[in-house]
């Protein structure tokens, strides 16, 4: 399973790892693989460092040497452009991972008719989370500011919990937009049945994709940008990563 490949391989690298012995050649990526538990070849490839392999599950990454002895935990920057190079990896990761989220599934709000859209940004968010529905109390400022905001379920509670069935129960509502909103607005989601919805396909991706909280909000290039920020300072970090926020 992709998720369970995702949290445990990387996470417990160097439990799983069988060492290759001092002063071993050079390891093919194949070779390598082998002796990784639960990572493929095709998960391990060069890295901008001679001597070190990359190895990339999802949006998660670390680092082993060529010789297959030392598996390195941490980011590599460039020193003379100050990049963080690993969270590069990890956001070209994440806009595949979200480009791969079915847009039916989404709940989307958009600005008003005519309104250009300036940025797009997509939230893992939880009905039962405080800074979520703060966020959403001021959804109307964020639209109109220009940001269309994509919403996934991520109940951090997990499956069969009182989140999971209020996620389901706004999926399962004829207005999804509305439903979510009055959730949010703590408002009570009826516990509407339906064939299929999202709330597995979400929660899990959030998984791979590292979501640790809520909300989870990540730019148009797989930056995530972390938890809540009023809607001017998220305008300001959409047009500016940079930019400093005082708020």
């Amino acid at each position: 399973m992709q998720t369970h490949r995702t949290l445990v391989a990387l996470s417990f690298l160097p439990l799983a790892f069988v060492a290759a012995g001092v002063g071993a050649d050079e390891l093919t990526k194949e070779q390598l693989a082998g002796q990784l538990s639960g990572i493929d070849a095709k998960d391990i490839s060069s890295s901008p460092v001679q001597g070190i392999y990359q190895v990339s599950i999802g949006s998660n990454v670390a680092y082993v040497t060529t010789d297959g002895r030392y598996i390195i935990k941490g980011d590599i920057y460039d020193a003379k452009s100050s990049t963080n190079l690993t969270e590069e990896t990890r956001a070209k990761a994440r806009v595949a991972m979200l480009k791969s989220v079915d847009p039916a599934s989404m709940i989307v709000f958009k600005p008003a008719a005519g309104k250009p859209v300036k940025h797009t940004v997509t939230i893992f968010t939880d009905v039962d989370c405080g800074y979520c529905r703060q966020f959403h109390r001021e959804i109307d400022k964020v639209t109109a500011l220009g940001i269309e905001v994509h919403y996934l379920f991520y109940p951090r509670t997990g499956p069969n919990t009182e989140s999971w069935a209020k996620a389901e129960g706004v999926w399962c509502a004829p207005d999804h937009n509305a439903a979510l909103t009055r959730a949010k607005l703590g408002g009570e989601v009826p516990a509407a049945k339906c064939a299929k919805t999202p709330v597995e396909a979400h929660y899990t991706l959030g998984q791979r994709i590292g979501v640790r909280g809520t909300p989870a909000v990540f730019t148009e290039n797989g930056e995530l940008i972390g938890g809540y920020l009023p809607p001017n300072s998220l305008a300001k970090v959409l047009d500016d990563p940079n930019a400093t926020i005082d708020e």
